[in-house]
């Protein structure tokens, strides 16, 4: 359901608890800054938070973004559809019709890349108050291109072949990906701005933001396991083979030394793209010493004449579900979950 986020005003909001971004049964997953005590911003799409209450009420309280962010937003209460809130800014009814009494839970998620959660807090009914949301206990973070973002799906992160398969793997999960989007640094793809995902990684925030601070990694949860699944855009972009393998060596290199424990899993993309390149540079860092490091094939995993693309590059909804049918069971074999 596609809803317009009106703001409510007045005394509508009169007498209602108000609970704040830094309430600690708000669970946040992905790229949030929390440098403003009374402000929260997600970055990147599919980052989310995830909290319980009590009532049969809830409203968000949203800042505003400025161009190229966006405000387009996906709620769930209680683990149902996700409702699409577009432009959503200000105080936002999230319950026209009263919940049953008891305990809630809701999840809210950007929908794409520009997508920016500016989060104050909450609204709950007077005499209701938040409860821990259930743990998870495990997170995966998937990075990746417009093919891990979803592009071209109706609702882009929440279709997402990363979050069905964080989801069925009861797991916490996020995406660093953006469409169009290098491994390789220094090259412009797709005419975006010459910064690869092996250096925007490490940034709190995605490519429109030329100054984007440091990823504060140390403060960070950390991963059980990162996803790769990148080098479509710089075969296309015409990166040379030997160029791409080497900053794919090196950005596993740099992701062990920020996660030592963390298994990191590299997927062959898909159309063979950069294929001998991805799986030599994963062989490098096995051969240096690293055994967390995995490879998985996607060969035969799609079908271009089945419905599988919405075109020759990018996962159809159909194709998505694929996908996750296919990672799941590789995740499930190599992190013995």
């Amino acid at each position: 359901m596609v809803l317009l986020a009106a703001p409510s005003h007045g005394l509508m909001d009169v007498g209602r608890v108000s609970v704040g971004p830094n309430d600690p049964n708000i669970r946040y997953t992905g790229r949030w800054d929390a440098s403003e005590t009374d402000t929260y911003r997600g970055y990147w799409s599919g980052t989310s938070l995830t909290t319980a209450f009590t009532g049969t009420s809830v409203r968000l309280k949203l800042g505003y973004t400025a161009p190229p962010a966006g405000s387009d937003l996906f709620v769930s209460i209680d683990r149902g559809p996700y409702n699409l809130y577009k432009n959503a800014s200000g105080t936002v009814n999230l319950t026209s019709s009263p919940l049953a009494e008891g305990e809630h839970t809701l999840t809210l998620v950007t929908r794409n890349i520009r997508d920016v959660a500016v989060f104050k807090g909450l609204l709950l009914d007077k005499d209701a108050y938040t409860v821990a949301p259930p743990e998870r206990g495990r997170l995966i973070e998937f990075i990746g291109d417009s093919i891990t973002v979803g592009y071209k799906t109706p609702n882009v992160s929440i279709e997402s072949y990363a979050w069905l398969t964080g989801e069925r793997l009861n797991a916490d999960h996020t995406q660093i990906a953006y469409t169009g989007m290098c491994l390789t640094d220094g090259v412009s793809c797709n005419g975006l701005p010459p910064s690869g995902m092996s250096e925007q990684y490490f940034r709190l925030q995605p490519l429109d933001y030329a100054d984007s601070p440091p990823w504060k990694v140390d403060a960070a949860r950390q991963p059980d396991a990162v996803v790769i699944n990148l080098g479509t855009n710089d075969e296309r972009a015409q990166v040379a083979g030997s160029t791409f393998q080497s900053a794919y060596a090196g950005f596993l290199k740099r992701l062990r030394s920020i996660y030592p424990q963390t298994e990191l899993i590299v997927i062959r993309p898909l159309n063979g793209y950069m294929d001998k390149e991805t799986q030599e540079a994963a062989l490098l860092r096995q051969k240096a010493g690293d055994q967390r490091v995995h490879l998985i094939s996607t060969e035969s995993w799609l079908a271009p004449d089945t419905g599988d693309y919405t075109d020759a590059l990018h996962p159809s909804v159909q194709g998505n579900v694929k996908m996750a049918d296919k990672l799941v069971p590789e995740l499930q074999r190599i992190l013995g979950w």
